[in-house]
């Protein structure tokens, strides 16, 4: 394996970077490029930033190679041992077969308050950035980036291991022009560490995301999994419709959320449906797994690819409509000479 020459500069170690204190922040890209990260991360260039993380184009100094390197917002409490229970369930998910599964390297800790992530680098950006570029995206192009994140879950549930902390930052679209749309999942294993507003002896959503402690029979936990599935919906209703879900709370309910809606956007009927069986809040009427959220999208997408193909004359004619015709003018005093136009 080659080491890193002397044609890469050496730089300082990363010092504490801004913030306040209790508040969750990301560092400035003053005091993090150009700085090493861990003693082996070299901050080279940023990638992007959205509110829930900063990512970085980094040289990894041991594998003289670069990766992305990704800054979580101040996580006070956050230990150790907390990063390292991350990584070990992250490594476990980089081992599974599918190429939608981002590879994880390293989960440490900045100045004791910023967690950070490291994976192989690619060029590209997360859902959450192009959508706050673009806009939301079609019911197509919804469907096919969603059947590649269902199936990659599919494959982390399959071998027991929970996702936790799904949201569109975790997804990273890869700009590759010699294939169509290739999204990576990442983020596993980031339940483990406590989110901002809790205290250090919370260990994330879950309190574990593993299969080993799920109970005596070996199966996932039935709330963490609708919890994955729920996250899953939220993040096609983000893509589709450009917002959050608004859930409303009519009176005499009792508080109760009634079905989603949907967004402004045109959605497809279909992918209306499945995103609302996600997010619906009685499990009975809900999906019960990935699999079944993953043969539904691929129905979606059959269908689709289906209608795009047909020739134009299989298709229903288009009724035209045409403007009305422009009313007879008669000049007043004149003789009755009729006057085109409008």
């Amino acid at each position: 394996m080659t080491r890193c020459g002397s044609n890469r500069p050496k730089a300082p170690e990363c010092a504490a970077v801004g913030g306040r204190v209790g508040h969750a922040s990301l560092p400035n890209d003053n005091a993090v490029l150009g700085r090493l990260i861990a003693n082996r991360y070299l901050v080279e260039g940023p990638c992007e930033h959205t509110p829930g993380s900063a990512s970085y184009r980094a040289y990894h100094l041991g594998l003289d190679r670069s990766v992305l390197l990704r800054i979580l917002p101040d996580r006070q409490g956050t230990t150790l041992d907390a990063c390292r229970r991350a990584l070990a369930i992250a490594e476990q998910v980089s081992a599974l077969p599918n190429p939608h599964l981002g590879r994880t390297l390293d989960v440490g800790l900045i100045a004791g308050r910023f967690p950070f992530v490291v994976y192989e680098y690619s060029k590209g950006r997360s859902l959450a950035g192009l959508l706050e570029e673009a806009g939301p995206f079609s019911a197509e192009r919804s469907i096919k980036i969603a059947r590649q994140l269902a199936g990659a879950l599919e494959t982390a549930h399959g071998a027991g291991v929970l996702h936790g902390s799904l949201r569109l930052d975790n997804f990273w679209l890869e700009s590759l022009a010699c294939r169509p749309e290739w999204v990576r999942l990442l983020g596993f294993g980031l339940a483990e560490l406590p989110n901002a507003e809790r205290d250090g002896a919370s260990s994330g959503v879950f309190p574990s995301t593993t299969r080993r402690e799920a109970g005596g029979d070996g199966e996932l936990p039935r709330l963490a999994l609708r919890a994955d599935i729920y996250a899953f919906g939220t993040c096609l209703y983000q893509l589709a419709s450009g917002s959050p879900p608004v859930w409303l709370t009519p009176a005499g309910t009792g508080g109760v959320a009634v079905p989603p809606w949907t967004g402004q956007r045109a959605v497809a009927r279909g992918l209306s449906l499945l995103i609302q069986r996600c997010l619906y809040p009685q499990p009975e009427n809900a999906y019960q797994s990935l699999s079944e959220v993953s043969a539904d999208l691929e129905r979606l997408e059959s269908s689709a690819a289906t209608l795009a193909s047909e020739p134009p004359g299989s298709r229903p004619p288009v009724t035209a409509v045409h403007a009305p015709a422009p009313r007879a003018r008669v000049a007043v005093g004149q003789p009755k000479v009729i006057v085109k136009g409008g």
